[in-house]
Parts: C-alpha cells; sequence; structure tokens
C-alpha cells in the first residue's frame, strides 16, 4: 500500500473518532440543560420548563418511580400531559440533585447522547435513579429531545452496571445448590466405585 494511501486512511478514522468527542463546553451546557430542566419542573415553571426541549412529534417523555410511571411521546402529548400535572400539583417542591457517572457520546456534531447516575432529596428522603437524556443542538443551543428516568431500589443497584432481579438471585443460588449436591453424589459414587 502506498504511504501517501495509509496517511490518508489514517486521517480519515482520525477525524471519524474526534468527531465522536464531546468537548468540555458542550458538556457543560448539557448539565447545565439537565439541571435546568429539573429545577423549573419542581418549581412548577411551565414555560421555562419547555424551553428545555425540542418540541417535535419525536420529543419523549418517560419517568419510570417507585409507585408510578409516566411516559408520553409528541410534543404534543408531552406539554398537556406536564401543565395537567401542574394544575394538579401546583406547589414547589424543594428538590436537591447529585448527578455523577456522566457519559456523553456524540451521534454527530447536533447529537449528544448522555447517560448518568441521579440521586434525588425531596423533604429528606432519597432516592436513586439511571438517567438518559437524548440532546439535539437547535440555533446554538442544546435542547432535550428524549428524558427517560428509571427509580433503582438503592444507591449500590444505581451506580452498577448489572441489576439481578430477585428472581435471577433465587434461580442462581438454586442452580448453585443443585451443583454442589451433584458433585456430592458424583463423590459418592466414586467412593462406592473405590471401594468395590
Amino acid at each position: 500500500m502506498k504511504p501517501s494511501l495509509i496517511l490518508l486512511f489514517v486521517l480519515f478514522f482520525t477525524k471519524s473518532f474526534a468527531q465522536n468527542i464531546t468537548s468540555t463546553e458542550e458538556q457543560d451546557a448539557i448539565k447545565k440543560v439537565i439541571a435546568d430542566e429539573s429545577k423549573f419542573f419542581y418549581a412548577r415553571n411551565i414555560e421555562k420548563w419547555t424551553n428545555s426541549y425540542r418540541q417535535t412529534p419525536q420529543t419523549y417523555w418517560a419517568k419510570i418511580e417507585k409507585e408510578e410511571g409516566y411516559q408520553k411521546e409528541g410534543w404534543d402529548n408531552i406539554l398537556p400531559f406536564v401543565t395537567n400535572y401542574f394544575t394538579e400539583k401546583p406547589k414547589a417542591v424543594k428538590v436537591t440533585f447529585k448527578r455523577e457517572n456522566y457519559n456523553f457520546r456524540k451521534v454527530n456534531p447536533t447529537y449528544i447522547w448522555t447517560t448518568f447516575d441521579q440521586t434525588r432529596v425531596t423533604l429528606g428522603k432519597k432516592d436513586f435513579s439511571k438517567e438518559t437524556r437524548i440532546m439535539e443542538l437547535i440555533k446554538g443551543e442544546w435542547k432535550i429531545v428524549n428524558m427517560t428516568g428509571f427509580w433503582m431500589p438503592s444507591e449500590k443497584v444505581a451506580k452498577s452496571e448489572t441489576i439481578i432481579t430477585k428472581k435471577e438471585k433465587l434461580k442462581s443460588e438454586s442452580s448453585e445448590k443443585e451443583g454442589t449436591v451433584k458433585e456430592k453424589k458424583k463423590e459418592k459414587l466414586k467412593d462406592t466405585k473405590k471401594a468395590s
């Protein structure tokens, strides 16, 4: 292969890789939009809250809480739902957030997928969730296109990469016990054969 072809190949892949890296400025801007969206939601400020979103039929909003879950697809479904929610629960709620373990993945120059672990403290109660935001750059401003959050039973589980359900744990423990019983039977059978 000619050296110029190799150089072209290396430059192409280096440029492609570099385009997928999010800058510190992009990360900070996205974190601010995420923080503002939460702040305005709990302040029950519908106008400022809506400013955090790209308002299209493709916009998606889902939150799974301990006791309930919400899922709305398309801005025409999200806005009336949240407006009604604010009408039913108009009192602002004091909430603090701790967000960590951010992971940013630039899909292209105008789309960034981000995930993070979230600790929310409301009225002295802590809860934990795994969060995803898909952000789109619109006229120089990052907007949320997809907001998804899943409640986790504990901080330890929220920060782990895999979650094992009780059913899976019991099945695993049962398999381990079965394996131990089978091993003991094999050992007993070997001993019996040796004795005869």
